[in-house]
């Protein structure tokens, strides 16, 4: 069986997460080879990222971070597609191009620059899907679900990236889905999308 490089994208809040391992549930079903993964990863830089110890530095250094990280995330995705496996991954490029060049505090890096530097460092996904919800009913999600509140989860932040997501949606081609929708409905709607590229 052929691989395939499957991207979810979206604010916190929008159910990737639960859409990914609802997925790899489906298709470990059949008897498909499934990799879930995610960015920032959780080794080298990636988990560097995470431990939130690169505290007080700018939107721009952060984003070279995730794109050191996305590098080497890159040739392993390839690697694991080129060996049959489908592989999930909860955010790519587009993340660190919507939420970076949304401005958090006045501080915002420019979109261009953004996309070019990703360019060298990612490989094109055979579907993204940007699970689309509006940023006030994410936010409630986070809250429901008892998760401290991290730096990103303001309401007019989040309104910017989900404004620079759809952006990039049209530009390249993603699948939108309405993530308010009830969660089979969602899951459906991913699936028939998935299905047309494995």
């Amino acid at each position: 069986m052929e691989g395939a490089f499957i991207v979810f994208e979206g604010v916190d809040g929008s159910g990737k997460s639960t859409v990914c391992r609802k997925v790899a549930s489906a298709l470990g079903s059949e008897g498909r080879k499934v990799i879930s993964t995610a960015e920032p990863t959780h080794e080298g830089i990636g988990a560097f990222i995470r431990s939130g110890s690169a505290g007080g530095i700018s939107q721009a250094t952060e984003a070279l971070l995730f794109v050191a990280d996305r590098n080497d995330h890159t040739e392993r995705i390839m690697d694991w597609v080129s060996e049959g496996a489908i592989v999930l991954c909860d955010r790519y490029f587009a993340s660190t191009v919507a939420y970076q060049s949304a401005k958090l505090d006045g501080d915002g890096t420019d979109r261009d620059w953004l996309l070019s530097i990703n360019s060298r460092f990612t490989s094109r996904p055979d579907a993204t899907i940007l699970l689309d919800i509006d940023p006030s009913d994410s936010l409630r999600r986070v809250g429901v679900r008892g998760e401290e509140v991290s730096k990103f989860e303001k309401l007019d932040f989040l309104e910017q990236v989900r404004f620079n997501y759809l952006r990039l949606a049209e530009e390249y081609g993603f699948t939108v889905v309405d993530a308010s929708a009830d969660p089979d409905t969602v899951f459906d709607k991913v699936m028939s999308v998935i299905r047309k590229v494995i």
